[in-house]
């Protein structure tokens, strides 16, 4: 199928308009307050920075959308916000003196302008990237955005080539943001013996009720998915095709067991609830269901060897998700010995975090609110099982996305 015919249909049926969360959807709460988090405190670094050298920032945004590129830049929590209360977010709208949005979707684009009608500095264009960098007559650029998967669109020779080109086209200082499918994901285990020159199918039908996913019937485009070896490799080959000298700030695995296909059964034979689990964790008008929070991971014992390093950094993370699990249900069951066991038997860090659950439990009658675990235990467990990746080392593509901040200067 063409590459925007989706894209038309999720436009015109409102799954790129005005911001909404909830437990489904397109805007759902896991992408609120898990993925655009992970995706503000991997950038802040590059805003922060920018904002110390000068007073306005230009950002072009790469496969923009409707523009959400917009509200993920300029709700940026600052570093430090108890000791900044009187300053909302690291950049404001006001701080920037260009944000142009490009994407290969004319309804995308009109789509952006309707969002945005009223600010002169938010500009949006049609143009496919796979040509290439279709600015290259325009000043430097701060930041080269991109999120949620959108270069993954491109074959590895158009990302190649345009990062080649955006590299090249940094004058002193810049920042380029790459967001990709990771191909080690436990969502797709089918792909783990493939790699990033090779196109593969992905589909949008998570945003489908469960009936409704008929593998023939539901709209397939093929993508790119990446490890972590495979970026800094196509990173490095550019930066010496373009003479410019590079750093990675930051390279995070997003979503490992939150993805959206978590849930399905379309690219694996179980399907999970765990990204439903955690919708519900962090909705303060709803329960947390923990139940199922509780996977199974042995179905990646069949691909292990296609990538071991992949496959053991998975599994430590599913020893600390189990850990927050188990002790939620220790507390539960009033296991006094059996919380006490667990968080003595953890890493520092881990340990610290099972504290603090266990604590928040046995002083449920301090807080004064109408439902202690919809709006106080629910949304801090979902927290820790969020904070805990994002504490994970320097991605691998193991997760939904792999998530990566170029520093790029010039020679």
């Amino acid at each position: 199928m063409q590459r925007t015919e989706f894209y038309e249909s999720a436009v015109k049926y409102g799954f790129y308009g005005v911001d909404k969360s909830g437990l489904f959807g397109k805007k759902d709460n896991v992408r609120k307050y898990w993925e655009d988090v992970a995706i503000k405190v991997s950038i802040r670094p590059a805003i922060e920075r920018i904002l110390k050298r000068k007073d306005k920032v230009r950002i072009v945004d790469l496969g923009c959308g409707s523009g959400e590129g917009v509200e993920l830049l300029t709700h940026i929590p600052p570093s430090d916000p108890v000791k900044t209360v009187n300053k909302e977010f690291v950049i404001a709208e006001d701080d920037i003196e260009l944000y142009k949005g490009v994407d290969i979707s004319p309804a995308m684009v009109e789509q952006g302008k309707h969002n945005y009608p009223d600010l002169p500095q938010i500009e949006f264009v049609q143009g496919d990237l796979s040509e290439g960098f279709p600015f290259m007559k325009d000043d430097p650029y701060d930041v080269y955005f991109s999120s949620y998967a959108s270069e993954s669109h491109l074959t590895f020779e158009g990302i190649e080539q345009l990062t080649q080109q955006i590299f090249s086209h940094i004058d002193t200082c810049g920042y380029m943001v790459f967001d990709l499918f990771g191909r080690n994901s436990p969502e797709w285990p089918r792909y783990w013996d493939r790699d990033c020159r090779v196109t593969l199918p992905y589909t949008m039908a998570y945003l489908l009720p469960p009936q409704e996913r008929n593998p023939e019937k539901i709209e397939w485009f093929n993508v790119t998915y990446w490890s972590g070896s495979e970026l800094i490799g196509l990173i490095e080959s550019a930066a010496k095709s373009a003479k410019r000298k590079t750093k990675i700030i930051t390279m995070r695995d997003r979503a490992i067991f939150v993805g959206r296909h978590m849930d399905t059964s379309l690219f694996k034979k179980q399907s999970h609830q765990t990204r439903a689990a955690v919708n519900r964790l962090f909705d303060p008008g709803y329960r947390g269901q923990i139940n199922g929070l509780s996977l199974d991971i042995n179905y990646l014992e069949e691909v292990k060897e296609a990538n071991r390093e992949g496959w053991t950094r998975i599994y430590d993370y599913y020893n600390q998700w189990q850990a927050v699990v188990n002790v939620l249900n220790a507390l539960m069951c009033a296991n006094n010995a059996e919380v006490k066991r667990i968080i003595e038997s953890s890493p520092e860090g881990l340990s610290g975090e099972l504290k603090m659950l266990a604590w928040l439990y046995r002083n449920a009658d301090r807080f004064h609110v109408v439902d202690f675990w919809a709006s106080v235990m629910g949304p801090q467990v979902a927290c820790v099982l969020r904070n805990l990746e994002l504490s994970l080392p320097q991605g691998l593509g193991c997760g939904h996305s792999l998530f990566c901040l170029v520093e790029i200067e010039n020679k």
